[in-house]
């Protein structure tokens, strides 16, 4: 698509100078789902091939795409945002509509984490979806081009009908996707509890408004914001972006999601729709009220370290593998939280590779009990056993994937935990010690399941169908071990670009100060890699 299509649908398109041909590549990005998504509902609806096929080279050009953003984005640059991007039109003088897009190394990565885990939904999706392909994988084209948009929206409105707005095509998608009578259930409770938390975000934008007369993030960062009024207003975020993450006790409707999901639709909520609830702390929380951040992260940390031990135990219950991912998930974005509340910028950097690392992690012992579902049809470890026997490369990249979920040496995971750690300490020493637990307890509920699943006779009632994973499957794996692989071997990578992110918490320290000095100081992350 031209400047000048675009120009023309959505008014006047303004590039920032800093850098014009990466944002109209950008733009390129952001509107590609959606042509998709329109191209495949001209599509005769009967055929199921063509639907499957189509939606794989729509979310494939979005990948190439978004590696074309990555292979030019400046990581030392000064700018805040890069390829800003302003979309301005308005209607006979009565109503004018500004939309400003832009990256930095935070949403850099997060589009290239959902671009990433697409066309992976897409393949793991070929064969369980043919009675309803259209409908499904136009929903899946359409939620790629939301959280795109997402990620990279620099307006604080239009972030919140985002934020909103992804619940409708995520509702459908267990509706449509799931393959018992309760699956809808679980859809609702996605949706009432997402949707009840988000409501406390609302009045608090629109107050927000009121004060400031704009809602760009920009010009918001630059705004002075009384004690009291951050104390207030820190809880609208915190309820919206903490039922997204889920943190205890809003975590209930999330392993029910897990369960009653396709396979696509757990790796879309493990990979990227749980990292919308850090992702708002990372972006408006912390910058915006930094004083209240730093009030409330006592209570933050204990809520965090509550939820690290009691869904770890709960865990070691659970007699349903994707139960026991699910509230791995659910442990793991509890660190993430624990680390960001450490206030400092070693926390910051490790809650950034440890949503991005789990991103990876998650998703693909999902795709692992998917695997497993569409030979045995159920997730019960009763009823499991004796993989190794009979499907020797699942359990390789079953077992390689349990060694990053329990964070060894290698892994993504295990920087992540370390870096995390390592910014806990720096706050307080008995919540380092407590958060080891965590590690402890996570090794014993991933090796009992594994465990479980690989070793073990076979069930006989089940020797038929336990064959090794076909070619389309080993395809929807490799993108995951290779970037697990790689991202374990060379961190600088990821390190390097998301040090560009920290211009806000280095914002943050220099808006306040706690008897004279300031709260945190900066750290030199070369030192460490």
């Amino acid at each position: 698509m031209s400047l000048l299509s675009i120009e023309n649908l959505f008014g006047n398109v303004v590039t920032h100078p800093f850098l014009g041909s990466n944002s109209f590549t950008l733009a390129v990005t952001l509107f590609c789902p959606l042509l998709g998504a329109l191209f495949l509902f001209l599509l005769p609806k009967g055929n199921h091939s063509a639907h499957g096929w189509w939606a794989l080279f729509f979310s494939l050009l979005t990948l190439i795409f978004s590696l074309f953003i990555w292979m030019t984005f400046d990581g030392a640059s000064t700018e805040p945002f890069q390829s800003v991007i302003s979309f301005q039109s308005d209607w006979k003088g009565l109503l004018w509509l500004s939309f400003e897009f832009g990256i930095d190394g935070l949403s850099l990565w997060m589009i290239l984490l959902t671009t990433v885990l697409f066309p992976i939904c897409i393949l793991c999706s070929w064969q369980t979806q043919w009675r309803c392909s259209q409908e499904f994988m136009i929903l899946l084209l359409l939620l790629e081009a939301m959280l795109l948009a997402t990620w990279t929206i620099l307006d604080l409105l239009t972030f919140y009908v985002l934020y909103e707005s992804i619940l409708i095509p995520m509702f459908l998608l267990i509706g449509l996707g799931g393959s018992r009578n309760r699956k809808i259930k679980a859809a609702y409770q996605l949706v009432l509890y997402t949707l009840f938390g988000s409501l406390f975000m609302l009045p608090c934008l629109l107050f927000i408004y009121s004060e400031t007369g704009t809602t760009n993030l920009e010009l918001l960062y630059h705004y002075q914001w009384s004690f009291h009024k951050q104390l207030v207003l820190w809880w609208g975020f915190f309820f919206a972006f903490a039922v997204k993450i889920p943190m205890v006790p809003l975590h209930l409707w999330l392993p029910e999601a897990h369960v009653e999901a396709s396979t696509a639709g757990s790796v879309l909520l493990a990979g990227v729709l749980l990292k919308l609830g850090s992702y708002g702390f990372l972006r408006f929380c912390i910058p915006l009220f930094p004083e209240a951040c730093h009030y409330y992260s006592p209570f933050v940390i204990t809520l965090s370290l509550i939820a690290l031990i009691y869904t770890s135990l709960t865990t070691l219950r659970q007699v349903d593998l994707k139960k026991i991912i699910a509230y791995s998930s659910i442990a793991h974005m509890n660190m993430v939280m624990l680390s960001l509340f450490s206030l400092n910028d070693l926390g910051v950097m490790a809650s950034m590779f440890m949503m991005l690392s789990h991103g990876i992690v998650s998703p693909a012992l999902f795709l692992c009990v998917g695997a497993l579902y569409d030979r045995y049809h159920t997730k019960l470890l009763k009823y499991l056993g004796g993989s190794a026997n009979t499907m020797p490369l699942f359990s390789l990249l079953f077992f390689i994937f349990s060694l990053a979920n329990m964070a060894l040496p290698l892994f993504p995971n295990f920087i992540a935990e370390f870096l995390t750690l390592c910014g806990i300490f720096s706050f307080h020493t008995w919540a380092m010690l407590l958060a080891c637990t965590s590690m402890v307890l996570s090794a014993a509920y991933t090796l009992w399941a594994y465990a479980r699943v690989v070793h073990g006779l076979p069930k006989p009632q089940y020797m038929k169908a336990m064959c090794d994973l076909c070619r389309r499957e080993f395809w929807t794996f490799l993108p995951l071990i290779l970037i697990c692989i790689w991202w374990g071997f060379k961190p600088q990578i990821l390190l390097d670009s998301m040090a560009s992110s920290l211009f806000l918490w280095q914002q943050l320290c220099n808006r306040y100060l706690l008897n004279g000095t300031l709260v945190t100081q900066t750290l030199d992350m070369t030192d460490l890699f």
